[in-house]
């Protein structure tokens, strides 16, 4: 059985689900000393998103965050840009970059 779930609906499960599992207080801050202009959000040791501020660029961990997306709703990539570029804006207070994924390291 396939549910069909509103824009709505999904943006405030994102929202939920990123906020539960990566909020601000859940992450470490870190810089490259050859690029200051990218800011790296980890947790428990692993980089899970990277906010180029040069570029406008905001990653997310592939295995991390992306995939559940993918595997969870069946998103597509545009579909994943659009809840993320959604979720920086609401609840990470970040305007204006365009999201995409980071490959784990």
């Amino acid at each position: 059985m396939k549910y069909i779930i509103s824009e709505n609906k999904i943006n405030k499960i994102v929202s939920s689900w990123m906020n539960q599992n990566f909020s601000e207080d859940q992450l470490k801050l870190a810089t490259y000393r050859q690029n200051p202009n990218i800011v790296l959000f980890k947790k428990n040791g692993k980089v899970v998103m990277e906010m180029d501020m040069e570029d406008k660029h905001f990653g997310f961990d592939y295995d991390e965050i992306w995939s559940f997306f993918e595997s969870v709703f069946g998103m597509e990539y545009e579909q994943i840009q659009e809840v993320l570029s959604q979720w920086l804006v609401d609840d990470f207070k970040v305007d204006g970059y365009t999201p995409h994924f980071l490959h784990s390291t």
